[in-house]
């Protein structure tokens, strides 16, 4: 790990980084799957170097994420939306950005128990499961109303620059039953879609290569991995609380659309067959990645070389490869994800008091930062970290604390120039 020293700014005013790019800032962040769009569609592609088999599936799954159920197809009766699309919009995030009021079709609250201990499983709240449903297909009263507020919080730079951060202060009014005044809320918007897949492929055994759960290496840094269930290795969620994603897949038409598999039947009923299930979570693999961009920019370059030397790369490793898929165009890429798919303690300001099998309330899975840079473009806002109180990737890096604080620090303790071209490149991804 890059040495960070004290934080102090005549070190960081004098910080001295390579001006030759690392070999890792390319263009190809997703190897041959590759994408050079740069529009609403950025998300949406089919990964570049697949043939024509892998399309047609492809194109099966991608019809099952832009159908919008009813209740014929199995819709409710309670539900947060009805179909995948409504809450990734192009593939992306929600439609809106989360603002004070009742929250609407995207973000999702997860509920559960109170003083749940970390390891044990259901992570639900008898009577509403893992999610609040807001919606019902009859027009009766739904699980609950659930509010959001913010709150903000100011700061200085050591050079003196003000910023400002906000968090989110959640309610929640049972209506179709009591809801306990110390239930676990938990706010999460939808990831991008785009990104997820290829990670599906990353060996298992190099995840927990990379695992230091004592920091035996004293780095201060001790990424762990989430076993999940049948203790297979998690990869996927906001907590990497789900092996593979046709779980996920199952988990979100169970929770949010009410639509019943045979991973998660609702209501003891099967209303989306194996196969289909099987082609959704295949179309969430086989989408193309997004390049990075500006990789020749001296700034861009510089902003690298920084988020290596103050320790970002630490946790958001740059590299990943994939191992055997279904598909031989896939196999054995080089990807550029950064992330190492470990959970990491983030410090209280992150607690959300809700564990989840191996990860406590203040423990996440390193977020992928590919694609960071198009959310904008794709979304027309740039919601960031689980339940979208950072507003910019520069809110983001402040957020962070825990096994982070010393990296947040040095952040900080950089001249104003320099902190620009971090962010610069995080952007150009």
């Amino acid at each position: 790990m890059a040495a960070c020293g004290d934080g102090t700014d005549a070190e960081f005013d004098a910080l001295v980084v390579a001006t030759t790019a690392p070999d890792w800032l390319i263009e190809r962040a997703g190897d041959a799957t590759t994408t050079f769009e740069v529009s609403e569609r950025s998300y949406n592609l089919s990964a570049r170097n697949v043939g024509l088999p892998a399309r047609i599936r492809f194109a099966d799954g991608d019809e099952v994420f832009e159908a919008f159920f009813d209740i014929e197809m199995g819709l409710g009766p309670d539900f947060n939306a009805n179909s995948c699309t409504s809450c990734h919009v192009n593939n992306g995030r929600q439609q809106f950005p989360v603002e004070t009021g009742t929250v609407g079709i995207g973000p999702v609250v997860h509920v559960s128990a109170p003083g749940a201990a970390v390891d044990e499983a259901p992570f639900d709240l008898p009577g509403f499961g893992t999610r609040l449903q807001t919606a019902t297909v009859d027009g009766s009263q739904p699980e609950a109303r659930v509010e959001v507020a913010w709150e903000t919080i100011e700061g200085t730079y050591p050079d003196g620059t003000p910023y400002e951060l906000r968090r989110p202060v959640v309610s929640a009014v049972g209506l179709a039953g009591d809801l306990p005044a110390d239930a676990q809320l938990s706010l999460r918007i939808p990831p991008q879609v785009a990104g997820p897949g290829l990670l599906e492929y990353v060996p298992a055994e190099d995840i927990v290569a990379a695992a230091d759960p004592d920091d035996a290496d004293g780095d201060g840094i001790s990424g762990t991995v989430n076993y999940v269930g049948d203790g297979r290795i998690g990869r996927h969620g906001w907590k990497a609380d789900t092996p593979d994603l046709v779980h996920q897949s199952a988990s979100a038409l169970a929770e949010d659309i009410g639509i019943g598999t045979s991973l998660i039947p609702v209501n003891g009923a099967i209303e989306l067959s194996d196969e289909e299930l099987a082609d959704l979570a295949f179309y969430v693999e086989a989408l193309a990645i997004p390049a990075g961009r500006d990789v020749e920019d001296p700034e861009v370059i510089r902003g690298a070389n920084l988020f290596t030397a103050i320790g970002c790369a630490d946790c958001h490793t740059p590299t990943q490869r994939t191992g055997t898929t279904q598909y031989a165009e896939l196999d054995n890429l080089l990807l550029i994800p950064f992330t190492d798919l470990l959970l990491h303690d983030m410090g209280p300001g992150l607690d959300d008091g809700r564990s989840v099998y191996g990860a406590s309330g203040s423990e996440w899975r390193t977020a992928p930062l590919w694609g960071i840079g198009l959310l904008d473009t794709v979304n027309g806002h740039t919601p960031l970290l689980h339940d979208g109180r950072a507003r910019s990737i520069e809110e983001a890096i402040l957020w962070h604390g825990g096994e982070a604080q010393h990296v947040t620090d040095a952040f900080m303790s950089l001249s104003a120039e320099d902190r620009t071209a971090l962010l610069r490149f995080v952007a150009s991804r």
